[in-house]
């Protein structure tokens, strides 16, 4: 793992170096480790589903399995329409190089391909390891697997999100019924913009800053996920507007400066598609 780690951080180093013309041996080295944790992360991960042992049928102790399971799926379905374990890499709708400057297309193209393939690759490999443990009626395991299948779906589902919440040619204030949302939840849109942007900056280590709709009161929230931990299942909010702010999302353009990354993000919202998924959301919850 730790050689693995090491070329991921001689690639940042180069691809940095052209880019800025800044010299590698005047970058300490960790820095440029904080943007290879989300691979880390994500091989660790597939370890840790490669290590769970499902007991044979009549050997397995029974249980109640977690909701959260199913949940997951149920989410990546409505989002993207995929059956459990069929789960494909979503193209962009964009070149890789449209959202600049705001966000280069090196980080786009790394952070699609490599990293939500990723998770995808780990998503497909935990469920047919849940397909065995539910053959075996191994209630320990499939929840064993639960973390692996919340960590690589909701991967999964929050960079989809993601993606379609950025357009080239974008940004600005938003138009619609979720300009007024905006407006009657925080007062204005420039005070969602600073609550919003607080939040996202605020995340602690990685994880993600989100806009979104809960259907009891009919009104947004601004909330913040750790790691890939989706929010429906961790606020019970729709999403509709979603942030990554793991370092590799921004760390070879803006380096340490999240803030900077947050501020030019507002540069390429696509808001068409935050004010269509409101308008759903709606619907859905009978408003």
């Amino acid at each position: 793992m730790a050689e693995a780690k090491e070329a991921y951080i001689s690639i940042l180093e180069k691809k940095l170096a052209e880019l800025t013309g800044i010299e590698v041996d005047q970058i300490k080295k960790n820095q440029f480790a904080n943007a290879a944790d989300e691979a880390v992360a994500i091989r660790e991960m597939a370890s840790y589903v490669e290590g769970i042992v499902v007991q044979q049928a009549g050997v397995a102790e029974a249980g109640t399995v977690s909701p959260q399971i199913a949940q997951m799926f149920a989410h990546i379905n409505a989002e993207l329409g995929e059956e459990r374990g069929a789960h494909a890499l979503p193209p962009l709708k964009y070149d890789f190089n449209a959202l600049e400057p705001h966000i280069s297309g090196m980080i786009m193209e790394i952070h699609h391909t490599k990293h939500h393939q990723g998770y995808i690759n780990n998503l497909i490999a935990a469920t047919k390891k849940l397909v065995e443990a539910e053959a075996a009626n191994d209630v320990n395991a499939m929840n064993a697997l639960l973390p692996a299948i919340k960590f690589n779906g909701g991967g999964h589902l929050n960079h989809t999100i993601f993606w379609t919440n950025m357009a080239p040619d974008a940004g600005g204030e938003p138009e619609g019924a979720v300009a007024q949302a905006i407006d009657d939840s925080f007062g204005s849109f420039q005070s969602f913009k600073d609550k919003f942007s607080a939040a996202s900056v605020g995340v602690k280590g990685s994880g993600w800053g989100w806009l979104g709709y809960c259907a009891n009161n009919n009104k947004l929230e601004i909330a913040t996920c750790q790691n890939q931990d989706p929010l429906q299942i961790t606020h019970g909010l729709v999403p509709l507007l979603g942030l990554d702010v793991w370092e590799h999302a921004y760390y070879l353009q803006y380096k340490n400066l999240r803030a900077d990354y947050v501020k030019a993000f507002f540069n390429v919202i696509n808001w068409p598609n935050v004010n269509e998924r409101y308008e759903k959301a709606c619907k859905d919850a009978g408003h």
